[in-house]
């Protein structure tokens, strides 16, 4: 590995201020909405019936549980998602985006993906495949109750 492993997660964040900054800029001047909002609508919207169990979607934002509960009472006084009970079997909360939500989300996911194209324009297309399939494994393999400071980097 040419780069150190400081350098790489210094790249790595810098790239992701840089697209989290445009990405809140965008979405609030177009549709009074902020990135982490997004994401959390985005994972509701491809959520199986619009749903998911408050503690999935905690893990799935890297947001406490604390924190998510803050958004999601924000989303409800707006109409966009709620929290209801799980059925008779599963007695956890979910949150569940609303018909407003959905609506918001086809404008939104436009603009996003229009940013993320601009984002990796300048990138040979051959090589996000293999670039997606890297940063998934390193937040997947690097997640804080699995990381071991003896473990190299690569391997």
């Amino acid at each position: 590995m040419t780069a150190d492993a400081l350098d790489f997660c210094l790249a790595i964040s810098r790239a992701h201020a840089s697209l989290n900054l445009k990405l809140q800029e965008d979405l609030g001047a177009f549709h009074g909405l902020d990135y982490e909002d997004f994401r959390l609508l985005h994972l509701l919207l491809h959520a199986e019936g619009g749903r998911m169990a408050m503690a999935g979607l905690s893990h799935g934002l890297g947001l406490p549980m604390s924190a998510l509960l803050r958004k999601m009472v924000l989303l409800e006084k707006t109409g966009l998602a709620e929290r209801t009970a799980g059925a008779d079997e599963d007695r956890r909360r979910h949150a569940t985006i609303r018909p407003g939500g959905r609506k918001l989300m086809q404008a939104a996911v436009t603009t996003v993906e229009a940013i993320c194209a601009d984002a990796v324009e300048s990138l040979a297309p051959e090589s996000l495949p293999p670039l997606h399939a890297a940063l998934l494994a390193f937040c997947l393999a690097r997640t804080p109750h699995t990381h071991r400071t003896s473990e190299p980097l690569n391997g």
